[in-house]
């Protein structure tokens, strides 16, 4: 199997980390240039995957001199600190409200151990702390100069308060993170990541018409893949994490139960998979039903409140 399976535009080519020992559920882009740069270099468990990525281009991970980070949540960042902690050149590009956490991440560790329990290390692998000497703290509006390369940064929260998108100034290619969802290759089905805790659907909308509005040629999603139609890409997830959303407070506002609650949402997810049979695998493990659930029930609860 290639390591590196797509070259979404020249000099960017995403490496599949082959996250569990499973193709095309995370995902992780390399910019080529003078100053090589990772845009969300995945977990530390995938990171040995993503150095024989970076070796099929005649690299290794001391190569790069920028991580880019479009959230801290452990499926993009988590191998952060480890590369830096062998490689401490490098810079580390990272939203404001994200980069305490990843300077001190005892906070993100125990919120995702409340998620995941015992699984943790053979999900994610170790998470150390980056150094704030290497880390750019960004507020969105910034543009990066990286080598000869230019990046345009846009604060982007909805899947996370902290969520930045990059748009490479070159392809136009957006590296959008989770904004986008999760959609296979060869599939127009984009399914809704909302985990807990900060699900905020209505800048979600407005992040969503953010990206549209500066027109990008192909989204760069992490779960998986390239996009080359992003306005139609846009417009239908949009739709379908408002439907999500409203199954959900609907049964809220209905008091149905949390199982009822789960159930009506797991149905309509199997509905919606019935076009992209045997691919039920890929789409859980990249975005769990039940922590999708868990963070649309959060967001509804929070609003009640």
């Amino acid at each position: 199997m290639n390591i590196t399976t797509y070259t979404p535009s020249e000099n960017i080519h995403l490496i599949d980390t082959l996250h569990l020992g499973r193709d095309q559920v995370i995902g992780s882009y390399l910019l080529l240039g003078d100053a090589p740069i990772l845009v969300d270099p995945g977990p530390t468990s995938t990171l040995a995957t993503v150095e024989q990525g970076l070796a099929s281009h005649g690299l290794g991970l001391g190569d790069l001199q920028a991580l880019l980070l479009t959230h801290i949540h452990l499926d993009h960042a988590g191998a952060t600190g480890t590369i830096l902690a062998r490689h401490p050149h490098i810079r580390v590009y990272v939203h404001e409200r994200g980069a305490p956490h990843l300077i001190n991440p005892e906070k993100l560790l125990g919120s995702a151990t409340r998620l995941y329990g015992d699984l943790m290390d053979v999900l994610w692998g170790e998470f150390l702390p980056v150094p704030d000497q290497r880390v750019t703290v960004l507020r969105g509006g910034e543009t990066l100069q990286i080598g000869g390369r230019m990046l345009d940064v846009r604060y982007g929260p909805g899947h996370a308060s902290h969520h930045v998108v990059y748009i490479d100034q070159t392809s136009g290619a957006a590296f959008v993170g989770d904004n986008g969802g999760v959609r296979l290759p060869g599939s127009t089905y984009a399914r809704p990541a909302t985990p807990p805790p900060d699900i905020d659907l209505e800048a979600w909308d407005r992040t969503l018409t953010m990206i549209g509005e500066l027109r990008p040629r192909l989204l760069c999603l992490t779960h998986f893949g390239p996009v080359f139609d992003p306005a139609e890409h846009l417009q239908s997830y949009r739709e379908r994490l408002h439907r999500w959303a409203e199954l959900v407070g609907s049964s809220i506002a209905q008091g149905e139960d949390d199982t009822v609650n789960l159930a009506r949402l797991q149905e309509l997810a199997v509905q919606e998979l019935h076009d992209t049979p045997g691919e039920a695998e890929r789409y859980e493990q990249a975005t769990p039903l039940y922590q999708s659930w868990q963070g649309l029930n959060r967001y509804w609860q929070r609003r009640r409140a």
